[in-house]
Order: structure tokens, then C-alpha cells, then sequence
């Protein structure tokens, strides 16, 4: 996901820290595991992408959400398997 991440940062021109994009995607992912016990994923998941997309249309012009969106539908992702348990 930090690729897709830095992918779209730099699609936007932005050059983000390697140990601050780090800190916070750690800092948001933790957040979003914790929900996840509580929520099922698929509304954890909607929940961050409408606050992502506010955000982005509130501090970027046309063209550059365009072409984040853009960039976002042409990347893929890796799931994410949440570790389970093994009961002997």
C-alpha cells in the first residue's frame, strides 16, 4: 500500500519523507485494524475512502484529483490477510 501511496503523491508532484509516509500510514492502518474488530471491513474501508476523497477535493484542483483518481483505479493493490489464530 505505501506504493500506491507514494504513487499517487507523486502523481500529485509531492515528495513525501520515507519515515513520515511510514509513520502515519502505520498510525492510520493500526486505526483501521482496530475498527475492523468492531466493524466489518467493507465499512471500515468506505469510511476511509470518503474521508480520503473530501480531503482530496478540498485541497486539490480539478485536474490533479482527476489524475489521482485516475492513478488510484490504475494501480494494483495487495489484499491484506489479517493473521488467525491456530488452535491445537
Amino acid at each position: 500500500m505505501i506504493h500506491l501511496i507514494r504513487k499517487i503523491l507523486l502523481a500529485l508532484k509531492m515528495a513525501p519523507k520515507d519515515k513520515d509516509l511510514q509513520e502515519i500510514y502505520n498510525r492510520i492502518f493500526d486505526d483501521a485494524m482496530t475498527y475492523m474488530d468492531k466493524f466489518p471491513p467493507q465499512m471500515v474501508a468506505a469510511t476511509y475512502l470518503a474521508i480520503a476523497m473530501r480531503l482530496y477535493k478540498t485541497s486539490l484542483t480539478p485536474e490533479e484529483y482527476e489524475t489521482m483518481v485516475r492513478t488510484i483505479m490504475e494501480t494494483e493493490v495487495t489484499p491484506y490477510f489479517k493473521d488467525t489464530e491456530t488452535l491445537h
